[in-house]
């Protein structure tokens, strides 16, 4: 019987070629972040729900950072901030995917990578993107908590993304 077990010689080896390496990564960061994008999605709408937060308000919060209280008024900020949602989870996947893929280790190291990843999104959407958008939102919506938020991107949009990775690069 054939056991796989992952050594640090075969996680720290690639595609020898660089093109392949490089579209392999690029791959890899694309369907992460498109499942990481479904996958905090859930958190965010149960929470969102429990405090009286609608599922398209929600998205229209997302758009308001591009269209500011126009963003309420219909269908176009529900399938901007869509959009939006997923870009924000799809760029960061792809770029850890080129990190993973230009540093190995990054993946023995997952458990802890993803959830750095998490932060380092949170905190650049949180104090360099929105501060800089016409982001806003009406009386009716809020924000998610400051706490809550910071767990969901670390645990339900870093960590999948990282595990995710590491497994497309594991198979590789």
């Amino acid at each position: 019987m054939k056991t796989t077990d992952t050594t640090f010689d075969q996680v720290m080896t690639r595609p020898t070629s660089p093109r392949t390496g490089l579209s392999h990564a690029l791959t890899l960061g694309m369907t992460a972040g498109i499942a990481a994008g479904f996958i905090v999605l859930v958190p965010v709408l149960i929470l969102q729900l429990a405090r009286g937060v609608g599922i398209i308000p929600e998205m229209q919060l997302a758009a308001s950072s591009l269209m500011g209280m126009v963003a309420y008024a219909g269908a176009a900020g529900l399938i901007v901030g869509t959009l939006l949602h997923f870009f924000v989870s799809i760029v960061p996947a792809i770029a850890y995917g080129l990190v993973a893929w230009r540093f190995p280790v990054v993946n023995r190291l997952s458990w802890i990578a993803g959830p750095v990843l998490g932060l380092i999104v949170f905190f650049f959407m949180g104090f360099i993107v929105l501060p800089r958008s016409a982001f806003t939102t009406p009386a009716s919506v809020s924000p998610m908590p400051f706490l809550p938020a910071l767990l969901i991107h670390m645990l339900a949009l870093g960590l999948p993304i990282a595990l995710i990775v590491r497994r497309g690069w594991d198979v590789a």
